[in-house]
């Protein structure tokens, strides 16, 4: 009973375009192009020469993709080689030297195309070779009448003497006539393919293989197809041309597909082709196949299953039989090509091996690949080779999982949550981070900051550093995304840049602030920029509470020292004097008292004596020279009046006793009467001090903070009506009265 072959076409999908063949419903042959994933092998490229490399005895030209393709020298063309083996590579091409040829394999993973010099072009009855002029016939016509037929056909043609034929397998019972069309079609191409070639500028495509429906048309199609369906119009009339020019008497095998439902649906394959993606196939008794694919090696495991028998050999046997029809026709359908290493179930007897041997090898002869196939030995295993005819459907349209890697196994939550860890160790353990932001899986980040939550707050307090996990949902389960900023790179808010000063100015000086006198601390330690540095007070490292500490009470204590010495008349003056001023010339008459406190009352009084009462108004030399003051003598009573404690007067009560300095204090005498009578003017303020301790006492504490008396005659004169500052037994009273009143 012959079995019914159908051809199915289905290219309604702008995208892709899909051929089938079915033999009575079942697939068979099964092919897939997508537009953008054109295949190369096939087409014609002006290329040029990159690098000759001598070890390999082999060439990489550059021919327009994306990398560079592999020309090994038994593939250079007939006129350069000669026979291909004397001849060395680097004798026939030089570097940027331009040349044709054609691509055998398409690029695969990291491996670049496979090119040829010795073009060769296909159709539907013959092959011709150009530049090899050497006439053949397929090894797929095995018959000796058949061979001897078609190499007398040959004779008759009219065939260039530059060019060689082959017969192709789909000659059988092809009339001279179609020869000579098919020939004639060929060495048009051909000629129109050298004109292509002369005129290209650069590298780049010079001829282009015919789609994936003319090419399975041209290949495949046979005598005994009884229908072939093709469910687009335009593909259907490229069909029409292409039957018309080389196979009219074919024609009526064509039809358009016009159903509402999908064609691949209504033949039930899709069902089918999905099975063909898989990595487990199953077989009719109950066993399956397992197929793993690398880049060069395919295993292929035969496992029992639910297979049933009389027996352990009789249940392999029945299995392995399966086996070898199904592994035959997956090879054809994937195009698994290279190192194929096949287990059967091991058996005992050697008619059953030598009965899957041969069963494998009748499957094999309806694949046109060209392939080895060994024998089963002694472990059970059976090793083949194929060619490759065109890529794999897995490397057409499937790529390598993200999460596997493609290997077909994840790493566990626990797992994977204890590597994140790790590699943040290793990420903070290089130092300077100041900051890490982590993506992860929405399940991978939750386990991270559940379990290892420990864990991160360790590695965040020792390393300084900040971790932050986040979930994305755009990230693979797996995969991980760092982002890592370094701690120089965090902004810090820098301090406004102070303006240049010269070094030694007073600005650079540190000083102690809050009282009359600002004192630096270099002073305070009694050191001075115009000596010479000692090297010993430099590396004396001191603290510099202290020394404000220090200085504030050395200035206490000079402060009370010139008080003591301030003869009382004075103040009484100043007390008296400062009761008529006002509130806001304070700060002022303060400043004078102290640069006059500074410039020697004793001094000016002496002066007064001696000169009759009146002085002339001083220069501003003189005056700068009376300026320093005069240290006072060392009496027993200055002795005393030091041991004394004197705390400070509080302003407060100063200003609290205007109304009895007034009754107490007589009022300042005209200028004109203290100058008719000189004399006359100590006594009251001497019997005032005396007699009222009470009133004179916060007439000294607001006299303290005043400023000095005006530098008016009178004042002068009554200056040197004072009494000289010798008189020990009132400075004495007089500070212990102030005592009694505090």
């Amino acid at each position: 009973m012959n079995s019914k072959k159908t051809m199915l076409i289905n290219a309604t999908d702008p995208e892709e375009i899909r051929v089938a063949t079915l033999i009575d419903g079942v697939l068979f042959d099964y092919d897939v192009e997508f537009l953008h994933n054109e295949k190369i092998k096939g087409n014609l490229y002006k290329a040029k020469v990159v690098r000759v490399d001598t070890s390999l005895q082999a060439a990489f030209v550059h021919f327009g993709g994306q990398k560079n393709g592999f020309l090994p020298l038994g593939e250079l063309p007939r006129d350069l080689s000669g026979d291909g083996r004397r001849a060395r590579i680097q004798d026939v091409l030089q570097r940027d030297q331009e040349i044709l040829v054609q691509a055998v394999r398409e690029e695969l993973g990291s491996k670049g195309a496979m090119m040829t010099g010795q073009v060769s072009l296909a159709g539907r009855y013959l092959v011709i070779t150009p530049g090899n002029p050497v006439n053949g016939i397929s090894r797929k016509i095995e018959a000796t009448e058949e061979r001897r037929h078609f190499k007398q056909l040959i004779d008759t043609l009219d065939i260039p003497e530059d060019i060689g034929v082959i017969v192709r397998t789909a000659s059988l019972g092809v009339t001279k006539e179609d020869f000579e069309r098919d020939l004639e079609y060929l060495l048009d191409t051909y000629k129109e393919v050298l004109s292509r070639y002369k005129h290209r500028h650069g590298v780049g495509l010079v001829w282009q293989e015919d789609d994936v429906v003319t090419r399975t048309l041209r290949d495949t199609f046979s005598a005994d197809v009884e229908e072939v369906q093709i469910d687009d119009l335009d593909t259907f009339h490229a069909a029409q041309s292409f039957f018309k020019r080389t196979m009219p008497q074919h024609l009526d095998v064509l039809k358009h597909y016009t159903g509402k439902k999908p064609l691949f649906s209504r033949h039930q394959l899709e069902e089918q082709i999905d099975r063909v993606y898989g990595r487990k196939v199953g077989l009719p008794s109950g066993g399956a196949l397992v197929l793993d694919q690398t880049e060069a090696l395919v295993a292929i495991d035969v496992n029992s299953g639910k297979t049933s028998g009389d027996g352990v050999e009789d249940m392999a046997f029945k299995t392995n039989m399966e086996a070898a029809e199904e592994v035959a026709r997956q090879l054809r359908l994937r195009d698994l090509a290279g190192l194929i290493a096949i287990d059967f179930i091991d058996m005992k007897r050697d008619t059953h091996i030598r009965a899957v041997q041969d069963r494998l090898v009748d499957c094999l002869k309806a694949d046109k690949a060209r392939m080895e196939v060994g024998k089963i030995n002694r472990f059970g295993v059976l090793v083949m080779t194929r060619q490759r005819i065109r890529p794999s459907l897995q490397h057409v349209n499937h790529e390598s999982c993200p999460a596997c890697a493609g290997t077909g196994k994840v790493k566990t939550i626990e797992a994977m949550a204890l590597s994140v860890v790790r590699k943040l160790h290793g990420i903070l353990a290089k130092g300077g981070i100041g900051e890490i932001r982590v993506k992860l899986a929405p399940a991978i980040a939750t386990a991270v900051l559940n379990q290892k939550r420990r864990e991160l707050t360790q590695m965040e307090e020792e390393s300084e550093a900040k971790i932050s996990i986040q979930a994305d949902w755009s990230m693979s389960y797996g995969e991980m995304s760092a982002e890592i900023e370094r701690s120089e790179e965090v902004p810090v808010e820098k301090p406004a840049p102070r303006p240049h000063r010269e070094k030694g100015a007073p600005e650079d000086e540190t000083v102690v602030l809050g009282g009359d006198s600002p004192i630096s601390f270099d002073k305070a330690l009694g050191v001075h920029g115009d000596g010479p540095k000692d090297a010993k007070k430099e590396a004396f490292k001191y603290d510099r509470r202290d020394l404000q500490r220090a200085a504030l009470d050395e200035r206490e204590r000079l402060r009370a020292l010139f008080e003591s010495a301030k003869p009382e008349d004075d103040e009484s003056e100043e007390g008296a004097e400062e009761a008529g001023e006002d509130v806001k010339g304070e700060g002022a008459k303060r400043k004078r008292r102290r640069r006059r406190r500074k410039g020697g009352a004793d001094r000016g009084a002496e002066a007064q004596v001696q000169t009759g009462g009146l002085e002339p108004r001083p220069e501003p030399n003189q005056r700068a020279v009376e300026s320093q003051p005069e240290p006072p003598k060392a009496t027993p009573d200055l002795v005393a009046s030091l041991l004394t404690p004197n705390p400070r007067p509080k302003f407060g009560q100063a200003q609290a006793a205007p109304a009895v300095e007034e009754v107490s204090k007589p009022k300042r005498t005209p200028r004109a009467k203290v100058a008719s009578a000189p004399e006359a003017a100590p006594a009251p303020q001497v019997a005032a001090v005396v007699e009222a301790p009470v009133a004179e006492a916060p007439e000294k504490k607001k006299a303290a903070p005043k400023a000095k008396a005006p530098k008016t005659p009178a004042v002068k004169k009554a200056k040197a009506e004072k009494p000289a500052p010798e008189e020990a037994p009132k400075v004495k009273a007089t500070r212990a009265k102030k005592a009694k009143v505090e």
